[in-house]
């Protein structure tokens, strides 16, 4: 890929992530936004992080991670809001502690982000009572949909970096979407008996 090529696809792919946020905060922008809210989407993002730094194994082309488990949280108990925080706020902090600044780092909010937000806007479709199989089915869908977009945020970067390997970056697809797909099943069992516990101890907070 030429410079100017990969340039374009790397600022298409930033604008791109950038107004999908502007947007979504835009709809919300009338959205109660109590302090238990706003206190308990910091902890399930806080929560993602140390889960990201201490919770996940890190092998040579993939990451087998429960991280995900609070953007789920956030996502069933806030909609779309929840998810956009948890995604976007917990990825910033978990790429600066573990690599720093770099002149990639926006690229990897984009995957766990839109998870976020797509999870986000099922559950409130659903009214934040999915059934387990449909929880298995958007989980899956959304896990698929992530590790397609790590794989290219993946390629980009190490195209800009200059450590770029056909192996490395397309090598482990498949075991990386059976990962994601096998952690998809176990969240969706896992998740909803902790959003009913928080659920109990904040009475009150509204939903999106």
């Amino acid at each position: 890929m030429s410079g100017s090529a990969l340039t374009l696809a790397y600022a298409s792919i930033v604008i791109s992530a950038l107004l999908l946020i502007v947007w979504v905060a835009l709809v919300s922008w009338k959205e109660s936004f109590t302090a238990k809210k706003i206190v308990m989407i910091a902890m399930l993002t806080a929560v993602y992080v140390i889960l990201c730094l201490v919770g996940t194994i890190r092998l040579w082309w993939m990451n087998i991670s429960v991280a995900t488990l609070p953007l789920i949280i956030a996502s069933l108990l806030f909609g779309p809001v929840g998810g956009l925080f948890v995604g976007l706020l917990g990825s910033f902090l978990e790429q600066l502690l573990t690599y720093g600044l770099m002149a990639t780092t926006v690229l990897w909010l984009v995957p766990n982000t839109v998870r976020g937000l797509l999870l986000g806007f099922y559950f409130r479709k659903k009214n934040y009572r999915p059934t387990r199989v449909q929880l298995i089915g958007v989980l899956t869908v959304a896990a698929l949909i992530t590790t397609a977009l790590n794989t290219v945020v993946m390629y980009l970067d190490s195209v800009v970096q200059g450590y770029y390997s056909y192996a490395y970056v397309f090598g482990g697809v498949v075991t990386r979407v059976l990962a994601g797909v096998a952690t998809a099943v176990v969240m969706a069992f896992v998740a909803p008996p902790v959003v009913g516990l928080l659920e109990r101890t904040m009475e009150g907070v509204k939903k999106d």
